[in-house]
């Protein structure tokens, strides 16, 4: 079971590192930056998802106008952010993953580059 899963996602892997090994140096280089500038913007979402409970005790008292307690549209509202909080976390962590994977395979490309490349005599 454990092979059919590393196949298909080395198969994945393969046609990427194809795809960044046709690249030249250069653009290798802007992707990486671009790559890196995304990696330190990734911490918003569990940020936002960790602060939500204060929002909802700050505000609670508010939003107990606009949905009574004994009512459905309550829970429509709360399973709502619920899932709308799930969602993003999980799709937030699924980036990061791919923008790291996207990165070491530049990296191990940029790395077998460097060794292959002929050194000036000095």
């Amino acid at each position: 079971m454990l092979d059919a899963y590393f196949a298909k996602h080395s198969r994945f892997s393969m046609r990427l590192y194809r795809y960044y090994s046709e690249k030249s140096d250069e653009e290798l280089c802007f992707i990486r930056a671009h790559l890196i500038q995304e990696q330190h913007m990734l911490g918003n979402v569990p940020l936002l998802a960790s602060t939500m409970p204060i929002v909802f005790l700050i505000f609670g008292s508010q939003l107990g106008k606009y949905f009574p307690h004994d009512s459905l549209s309550w829970v429509i509202a709360a399973m709502v952010s619920i899932l709308i909080i799930v969602w993003s976390i999980n799709h937030n962590f699924r980036h990061k993953s791919r923008v790291h994977l996207d990165l070491y395979l530049i990296e191990e490309i940029q790395k077998a580059r460097s060794q292959n490349s002929p050194r000036p005599v000095q």
